[in-house]
Formats: structure tokens, C-alpha cells, sequence
């Protein structure tokens, strides 16, 4: 296990390197006079796309011939592909590491104090999440399936069955197959916790980069990243929904959006713009609108100069149809239509039953998902509703065609989720509650609320600016109270995020008067081994934690941890009616499916003398689900384990 973490640390160092070096030679192609560290954020915002794309490529291609779960395919792709890059054609821009130095030593003793400070915040959320894993259950009943069941069959990308009635395995799953080359290498969950808390870093370090572009004054840009920091709907994927796919969503669309901002000075940077889309779009439709929004703008901005950049740009749209396409292109295959299942179009098949029932619009049932909601959205939107009723208040401070541009593309975002599926109330008993998470689906539109009322604060006169500037700030006072009513582990918890902040500024403190004067490789050497350090110890007893901390099936874990020869072993696992991804054991050897729906006895007790057989209880309104319950089969066997209406059955072989 040791030696799978390390190989996944020299993976992950030459894939970062690998997209540092195409992001320095494009840089180097059309250089720009600016602040020393515009070209550091725009070199960090054009690799971080082209290193997704190329692990997932890389993952997808491994796919195609069953070698998705090797660790050494996995690797090789990456490290070969670093290799064989120092021999890219152009002018180099210089190593990341030299820009950062530099940059270190340009800063400010301020600036260096606050930039500790807050990677010190960030390593604050990350330990959190290391030290008390605790994922929901769309986490573990599918996200991460999908990424153990590709492990065990080495077909990244391929569908499977998480459930009887509800097809998640046609849902996109970009993010999924990043993950499955993170896990699939390092043979833990350990570094889904720098995925999580590096996802929601991103987001911030795009949209800032975006409004130093769209020269938003300081105040206001700082004030519109703390309100979307603070809103909770952000802030829980940091932690219980760290497997999820809003936040990377939301992180690619705030890298397009910067880079698609850059192009008015720098057109191929459209390229990695497209590849970011790509990403966004292949990981969750609702970027969509958006990521089409920021794209368009662009390009029109830069329109007298693509044609010299024409080169970069089919690089980008290749490589975005690549990772991001294919879902859909299936799902056109296999159904007729690309967004099924969440809407079937003239060509597409019926919606399957259990998702038709809940397919009711928040414009379709305004006053009954309000009545029935409004406690979540108090809680869970909180200061976001003050940010999206703002951008109504636009054109009140200013009438500048950009800020009010900005405003109409934010409404119509949310107009778009109004009229999404899902997002109202069901009229069926318990499904009345699911549009409560569709909440988490707003996020993308209350960024693009953020980024229209700090536009208007840039183009309003004195007393606009701050009124704008000052509804940011109360709408993250807003957000932070109700963040601190949630408490762990439904956001982060603040001792850590402040304990993480004091040591970083402490240690900003002593070293801020100093210049840093050790060589480029020093820093990649120390880097590497802080990578490697923070990896190997947080891997072990990963499981076990997350069974300690009242998560979901955290029961279950706890019991099947205990088991004589689980942890060790490798025994198949076979669920009736949904799955949990943490069943695959600490070193995730044990393959996991889900019983077929009606699944012979006889076939059964096959599976039974191989392996396990866990059955939950069919917690939904009778009629809306599938009704198997395999225990029917299992009626001479004592299971080992029997609560909450959950049975496990040991193999025979262990007995």
C-alpha cells in the first residue's frame, strides 16, 4: 500500500508538471506586460485543465482495453508523458517553481503573511477531512461505486447498476473517472481529501483571477469570494459531499470563465478554456448554460485574433468532446436523447418511473416548495438569497452595458434552475424532500449573482459601490451564521480553519522579512516529500475513522471492519437495493455489485458461497421503488449482522 501511495505522489508530480510545462509555452507564445503574478495565476488556471483532461483521457484509453485498474498503466501514461514533454517545440516561459519564488520574494511582508495564512486554512480543511472522513450517501452509493466497480472490472467509463429503478450509472461522470485515476493508483480514498478542499481553492482562485481581469475593485472582489466561501451550500462539499460533483463543476466553470477573460489579450488561451468546459459540462449538466455564457464572451472579445491562436483552439474543443462528450453521446445511443435520464426529448425514451415522479420545477410548484422548503433554504441558501435578490437591484447603481450584462446572464441563470427538473416539490410522501437537494444545483448561478453585483460595484459611482460592496459583505455575514448552525461535518468546522490560519501566519510571520533563496528543485524535492508524507499517514485507518464518525453506514463499516478476515481479504460483496462504496475495504479488494432484481434463489446462494450479501430495507414509499428483498432467499442462513432492518450474510468460506 505504502509503495501504490508513493507511485500515485510521482504520478501526480509529473501529471502537474506535464500541464505547468504546455502552460508555460503557452504563455511564453504571447506575452503579456502585467503584474509579476498574472502570469503565475493564468500558467496555474491553463495547466490545472490540460492535467485533468490528459488523467482523464489517459484513464478513459486504459478503459477501452481493461486496464483501468492497473497501477502501473495508470502511472506510466502521465510520468511517459512528462518525459517526453521537455521536448515540446516554442519558447519555455520558465519553471512554476522559479515563478513562485520570484513572486515570494516580490510580495510584501502583508502579502506573504496572508498568502500563509490562508494555504494554512486550506491544510486546516484538509486535515478535518483526513482526520474524520464522513461522506453522504449519493457519495458512497454511486460516486465512488462507480470508481470501485471500474477498479475491480479495468473499464473506466463504462455504466453500472447502483439501483433498480433510478439509472445513475448514465449520469456523466467525468469527475468519477478522475477520481477512479487518483484511487485507482493510490489504492485509497486518502487523497479525496486535497480533491475536495483543492476543488473549493480553485473556485476562489478562478473567480478572483476573473475579477482582477474585469478590474473589479479590491474590496468588492474580495467581498464577492467571501460570500460564495461562506455559503453553505459551498462549503458542504468541502466536507460531506466531498465525492460529489458540484464544486469540481463549479471550479471548472470559474477556470473557464478566467481564461475565457484572458483571451482579449491572450486568444489561445480560449484552448484551455474549451478543455475546462469540457471537463465542467462532462462532470454536471448544470454548468452548462453558464460555461456556454463565458465561452461566447470570449470568443467575441477576441475575435479579430483567433484565427492566429486557431491551432490552440481545436486542441481545446478536441480534447473538451473527449472528456466530456461521451456521456452524452451514449446516452443518444442508448436512448435517443443526450440529457436522459433527467429529460427525455422527441427522440429519447420515457423517463424511467421512480424519476418521472419527482420531476416537478420550482416554477411548476412555486408556493409549495417554498412552504414545504423554506426551512432549507434558510439554512442552506442563506445569504445566497440576498446575493440573488441584489442582482435584481443592478440597475438601480449603474446602467453600464457590462454590469447589466452581467446581471441578465445571472438571472437567467436562475431562471434555468427555476425551471429545472427536480427542483420543485414532488406530490409523493417522502420524494417531496428531494428538491431540497437540489439546492446544492444554485450554486453556479449565485457565483454568477457574486460576480454581476461585484461588476456593478466597479461601474457605480461612490455610493453604489459601497452599497453593492455591502451587500456582499452582510450576505457572507449571513451565510457564516447559518454555516456555524450547521456545524461539522455538514461544513467545515471553524477551529480547524482558524488553527490551520494561525499556524500559516505565524509561520508567514517569521519567514515574511526573509527572501526565498533555495533552487527550483529544493522546492519540488520539499514539495514531494510534504505530498508523500501527508498521503502515507492519512491512508491508514482511513476506513476506520470514517466508521467512527455517524456518517452514512458508518454502522455497517464499523461491524464489517470487525469481521475476522475482511480488512485482508477479498471476497466479493453483492448489495440488495443500493451499495456502499466503503464495503470495498481498506485496500479496496473486495469487487462490489448489486443484486440483480429479481435474482433466482438459486443464484443467490451461488453468490452467498463466494462471497457477501448485504440487505438494506426498501426505505421508499411502496409502489415508487422496486420491491426485491433477497432475504427471502436467505431465510435458512443466520445473518451475521442484523439492525435497522439492514442483513449481512457472511460467506461460507469464512464461517
Amino acid at each position: 500500500m505504502l509503495v501504490d501511495q508513493l507511485v500515485f505522489v510521482a504520478a501526480a508530480f509529473a501529471l502537474g508538471s506535464l500541464g505547468l510545462r504546455i502552460a508555460g509555452c503557452l504563455t511564453a507564445l504571447t506575452p503579456t506586460p502585467g503584474a509579476p503574478d498574472s502570469s503565475l495565476l493564468e500558467r496555474i488556471l491553463i495547466a490545472a485543465p490540460v492535467a485533468a483532461a490528459f488523467a482523464v483521457g489517459w484513464t478513459l484509453a486504459l478503459g477501452l482495453v481493461g486496464l483501468s485498474g492497473s497501477v502501473a498503466a495508470l502511472a506510466a501514461g502521465p510520468i511517459a508523458a512528462w518525459a517526453m514533454s521537455r521536448w515540446l517545440p516554442g519558447r519555455s516561459a520558465g519553471s512554476m517553481t522559479t515563478a513562485l519564488r520570484d513572486r515570494w520574494n516580490q510580495a510584501s511582508r502583508l502579502q506573504r503573511v496572508a498568502a500563509l495564512a490562508l494555504a494554512g486554512a486550506a491544510a486546516g480543511c484538509m486535515l478535518e477531512v483526513a482526520r474524520q472522513p464522513g461522506f453522504e450517501g449519493d457519495a458512497l452509493t454511486y460516486h465512488l461505486a462507480d470508481v470501485v466497480g471500474w477498479l475491480h472490472s479495468g473499464h473506466a467509463g463504462a455504466v453500472q447498476t447502483f439501483s433498480y429503478d433510478f439509472p445513475v450509472g448514465s449520469y456523466p461522470v467525468t469527475n468519477e473517472v478522475l477520481l477512479s485515476w487518483m484511487v485507482g493508483i493510490s489504492r485509497s480514498f486518502a487523497p479525496l481529501a486535497a480533491w475536495s478542499t483543492g476543488a473549493a481553492a480553485f473556485v476562489l482562485l478562478g473567480l478572483w483571477r476573473l475579477l482582477s481581469l474585469l478590474r473589479v475593485p479590491r474590496a468588492s472582489a474580495v467581498a464577492a469570494l467571501v460570500a460564495m466561501a461562506t455559503l453553505p451550500i459551498f462549503a458542504f462539499g468541502i466536507n460531506l459531499s466531498a465525492p460529489d460533483t458540484d464544486l469540481p463543476a463549479v471550479a471548472w466553470l470559474a477556470c473557464a470563465a478566467a481564461l475565457s477573460a484572458g483571451a482579449v489579450a491572450r486568444p489561445a488561451l480560449l484552448g484551455p478554456a474549451l478543455l475546462a468546459a469540457g471537463l465542467g459540462i462532462g462532470t454536471k449538466t448544470t454548468v452548462a448554460p453558464l460555461m456556454a455564457a463565458v465561452l461566447l464572451a470570449g470568443a467575441w472579445r477576441a475575435r479579430s485574433s483567433l484565427r492566429a491562436s486557431r491551432w490552440w483552439l481545436a486542441a481545446g474543443a478536441a480534447g473538451a468532446l473527449l472528456v466530456g462528450g461521451p456521456w452524452y453521446l451514449r446516452n443518444v445511443i442508448s436512448h435517443g436523447w443526450p440529457l436522459w435520464p433527467f429529460s427525455s426529448g422527441p427522440t429519447g425514451d420515457p423517463l424511467p418511473h421512480a424519476m418521472s415522479l419527482f420531476h416537478a420545477t420550482f416554477l411548476s410548484h412555486p408556493v409549495a416548495t417554498v412552504s414545504t422548503l423554506g426551512i432549507d433554504y434558510r439554512y442552506w441558501l442563506a445569504g445566497g438569497i440576498g446575493v440573488a435578490i441584489g442582482t435584481l437591484a443592478v440597475p438601480l447603481v449603474t446602467r453600464s452595458r457590462g454590469a447589466l450584462l452581467a446581471a441578465a446572464v445571472a438571472l437567467a441563470s436562475l431562471l434555468a434552475w427555476m425551471a429545472a427538473p427536480f427542483t420543485g416539490t414532488a406530490q409523493i410522501g417522502v420524494l417531496k424532500l428531494l428538491a431540497g437537494s437540489a439546492l446544492r444545483y444554485l450554486l453556479p448561478a449565485l457565483g454568477a449573482c457574486a460576480v454581476a453585483i461585484a461588476i456593478a460595484a466597479r461601474d457605480a459611482p461612490p455610493l453604489g459601490r459601497r452599497l453593492m460592496t455591502g451587500l456582499l459583505a452582510a450576505a457572507s455575514v449571513g451565510s457564516l451564521v447559518s454555516d456555524l448552525s450547521l456545524g461539522y461535518p455538514n461544513v467545515p468546522s471553524p477551529q480547524y480553519l482558524l488553527a490551520g490560519a494561525a499556524v500559516g501566519a505565524a509561520a508567514g510571520a517569521l519567514v515574511a522579512r526573509r527572501r526565498l533563496e533555495v533552487a527550483p528543485a529544493g522546492l519540488r524535492i520539499a514539495a514531494a516529500l510534504f505530498a508523500g508524507a501527508a498521503l502515507t499517514l492519512s491512508a491508514p485507518g482511513w476506513l476506520w475513522r470514517e466508521s467512527q464518525d455517524g456518517s452514512f453506514g458508518h454502522a455497517l463499516l464499523a461491524f464489517m471492519l470487525s469481521q475476522p478476515g475482511f480488512a485482508s481479504g477479498s471476497q466479493p460483496v453483492a448489495f440488495s437495493p443500493q451499495m456502499l462504496a466503503t464495503l470495498a475495504g481498506p485496500h479496496l479488494s473486495h469487487p462490489l455489485s448489486l443484486l440483480p432484481a429479481r435474482e433466482s434463489c438459486e443464484r443467490i446462494q451461488a453468490r452467498l458461497h463466494k462471497g457477501w450479501i448485504v440487505v438494506y430495507p426498501n426505505n421508499f414509499v411502496a409502489g415508487i421503488t422496486t420491491a426485491f428483498d433477497a432475504s427471502t432467499c436467505l431465510r435458512r442462513d443466520v445473518p451475521v449482522y442484523a439492525t435497522g432492518g439492514t442483513t449481512v450474510y457472511s460467506p461460507a468460506s469464512l464461517r
